[in-house]
């Protein structure tokens, strides 16, 4: 692996009125530690720190070229915070000094090679869980990415860290861990089509129950009814041969 040079230097000064002048200048605060070593805080070019990024390097060993530390300057990027808003706007970064004749840990990308038969013939789908790895390694022997072959996988099998080999170097996750994997594609699509079906479910129901009548309507309308017929009732009048018989005299016959 290459090592990729950075233009650092010691920071003069601290606080957070500092390191937002130094942004504004195109400095991006840093710290630099190691095993036995005081940290000490640096500020890294703004502009090196994206081609490193763009050029997707960030994996590599890091020349910081301080020249009080008299060449022995030699780092790996541990971490870079970026701006929550702008992804492309760095606001510190973490260099891990690196010993040349020391193991160090890193975390390397895994790429998948190939198209997997599962995929191509059997309609499956390609999973890929672990995309980087913790590899151990002397310095010179980090690997810049770990490229694992997939096309001879079916539907139903896997690839898991214990089937991986790198030349001088241990990968560090647990044996057991999934690199790759295919599956069915219909497992992944049932789901989506199961919630279709219960929402346009929820959605009959509701259409429904907004066309029924509402609960005691029925028992209202009857209490109406019974209402008009009472009112009815009440205000008919008697018949006028009720009253021509109400106001008869009796005749001479029932004298």
């Amino acid at each position: 692996m290459d090592i990729v040079k950075l233009k650092t230097r010691f920071r003069t000064g601290s606080g957070k009125s500092y390191t937002r002048k130094a942004r504004v200048q195109g400095w991006i605060p840093a710290v630099y530690y190691g095993h036995n070593r005081t940290a000490k805080i640096v500020e890294v070019d703004a502009n090196d720190l994206l081609v490193l990024v763009r050029t997707r390097k960030t994996r590599n060993l890091v020349d910081l070229c301080l020249e009080e530390e008299k060449g022995d300057s030699i780092a790996i990027i541990k971490e870079i915070q970026r701006d929550v808003l702008d992804n492309k706007k760095f606001l510190h970064v973490d260099f891990q000094h690196v010993a040349m004749d020391e193991k160090v840990t890193v975390k390397v990308q895994v790429e998948l090679v190939g198209i997997p038969v599962g995929v191509k013939e059997q309609a499956g789908v390609l999973g890929h869980p672990a995309k980087f790895l913790n590899v151990e390694c002397m310095p010179v022997n980090i690997p810049e990415k770990i490229s694992v072959d997939v096309s001879g996988l079916k539907i139903g099998d896997s690839i898991h860290v214990r089937d991986l080999t790198i030349p001088d170097a241990v990968i560090k996750d647990s044996p057991d861990e999934v690199v790759a994997v295919v599956i069915f594609a219909s497992a992944e699509e049932e789901k989506p089509k199961e919630a279709e079906a219960a929402a346009e479910g929820e959605g009959a129901a509701a259409g429904t129950a907004a066309g029924a009548p509402a609960p005691g309507g029925a028992a209202d309308a009857a209490k109406g009814d019974a209402k008009k017929d009472a009112g009815a009732a009440g205000g008919a009048k008697p018949a006028k041969d009720a009253k021509g018989a109400k106001d008869a005299k009796p005749g001479k016959d029932s004298k």
